[in-house]
């Protein structure tokens, strides 16, 4: 069933329960008027004739003074009518005041008795079928109405909602025109400040991260591409002169030797994106544990600070014994290539400084941890995707394959925390991260 249907539907629902309860409410009030109107003649009409009576008892009642359809009976103390109105039933003696009596008619006549003295009584009365009638008449105008009423509900209730509808389906054929070869398109946004808006600025933004997504894994494939070629190409190479050249066991060796190097670096960037893809969010499930935080940052501490040793570059770290919950894999891995790339480029002789604390906060424990070194800094061209697979300097010397930040920023997310770096004083880098711990 299409919202349009349905919107009809209830519009048809709710207006036709509005019109069945203004009818019977409608119905009600006319017959409670109409009775009470109708007790009020009998009333005047009864009170008339007692008070001629009272002024003279030899006289009779005013004949065409009766409104059409009532009668008039006079009693007498034997019970007998000393007169009647023409039309008008036979009754007894009914009690004074108003009251329902069941005569010849088969409806019933409504009666309005008063003592006119000497034990005579005065009943003034008229059928109730009239009554009926007259409320019969008013519940086919409304049951006839109340239709007429439905029927321009369904047709006005259709017609609202697909002229409701009608930006909806306009939305959705310019977004059904937008593909993967367009990306960089978005929704035009309406100026009014309503759902739609808010719904095309929510598909705005959420075509931005599509975007965003695929411009990462484009430029992912691309630099794990031209990674992987360069290495293969000259394993390829070099296997392919060791093949023809002259059995010179030295070239052979250097042959040998040389693609051995390619081999590794082949090995490292597998092992590299292996460690990327299990770092992600939507890759290895997060296995939170209880950790010890000082002797995970030691541990973490001596795998790094070996590509250090011979240039003289130490790491200096702080960080309590409390226990945090984190996936441990993930954040050894997340501090492990904070620090291995602030000892990369950290001058010789100089200190890599770590610093984890862990703080309480009204939405719980947070983890945070920063690095900063006296390195170069961060390159400008560099800032807006350092924490993307494949970015990394160009500088002579440089010999990282740019998946360590990615690999970080990656454990880090996993763990539904943030990354982030800027420039130290004094130079040099402050890389940090903040996690629920």
């Amino acid at each position: 069933m299409t919202i349009r249907v349905r919107l009809t539907t209830w519009y048809v629902v709710v207006g036709a329960t509005t019109l069945v309860l203004l009818g019977v409410l409608v119905w009600l009030q006319y017959a409670g008027a109409l009775r009470r109107s109708v007790e009020a003649v009998l009333q005047v009409q009864a009170n008339a004739a007692r008070e001629l009576i009272e002024a003279d008892p030899s006289s009779l009642p005013d004949v065409g003074s009766l409104e059409r359809g009532l009668f008039l009976v006079v009693l007498g103390s034997d019970g007998k009518a000393t007169y009647a109105s023409p039309g008008a039933p036979q009754i007894g003696r009914p009690a004074l005041g108003f009251s329902t009596l069941r005569t010849g008619n088969a409806a019933g006549d409504e009666v309005f008795s008063v003592d006119a003295g000497n034990g005579q009584v005065v009943v003034a009365g008229t059928s109730v079928a009239d009554i009926d009638r007259n409320l019969d008449s008013l519940a086919r105008t409304l049951v006839i109405v109340g239709g007429a009423g439905d029927v321009i509900l369904v047709i006005g209730g259709w017609w609202l909602a697909g002229r409701a509808l009608a930006p909806v389906a306009e939305l959705t054929r310019q977004a059904d025109a937008i593909d993967s070869s367009d990306l960089d398109q978005r929704l035009p946004e309406p100026a009014r400040r309503d759902e739609l808006g808010a719904l095309t600025r929510t598909l705005n933004r959420m075509l931005g991260r599509v975007e965003e997504a695929v411009r990462r894994q484009r430029a992912f494939v691309i630099g794990a591409s031209h990674d992987l070629r360069t290495p293969l190409a000259a394993l390829r190479t070099e296997l392919e002169l060791a093949l023809v050249q002259d059995s010179d066991e030295t070239a052979l060796r250097e042959a040998v030797a040389a693609a051995h190097d390619d081999a590794v670096r082949l090995s490292e960037l597998a092992t590299g994106l292996l460690r990327l893809a299990d770092a992600e969010p939507a890759g290895r499930p997060l296995d939170r544990q209880s950790v010890a935080l000082g002797p995970l940052v030691r541990d973490s501490v001596g795998l790094a600070g070996k590509g250090g040793t011979a240039r003289g570059v130490r790491i200096d770290s702080r960080a309590p014994d409390t226990v945090v919950r984190v996936d441990r894999s993930r954040l050894e891995q997340a501090i492990v290539n904070l620090l291995v790339n602030a000892v990369r480029f950290a001058p010789d002789n100089s200190a890599v400084e770590l610093g984890a604390i862990v703080a309480s906060e009204p939405a719980g424990r947070t983890l945070r941890v920063e690095v900063l070194d006296r390195g170069p800094g961060v390159a400008n061209d560099l800032r807006a995707n350092l924490f993307e697979p494949f970015v990394r300097s160009r500088t002579v010397g440089s010999t990282g394959m740019g998946l360590g930040l990615a690999t970080a920023a990656a454990a880090v997310r996993a763990h539904g925390g943030t990354i982030g770096f800027d420039d130290r004083p004094g130079g040099g880098s402050r890389f940090w991260f903040s996690l629920p711990a």
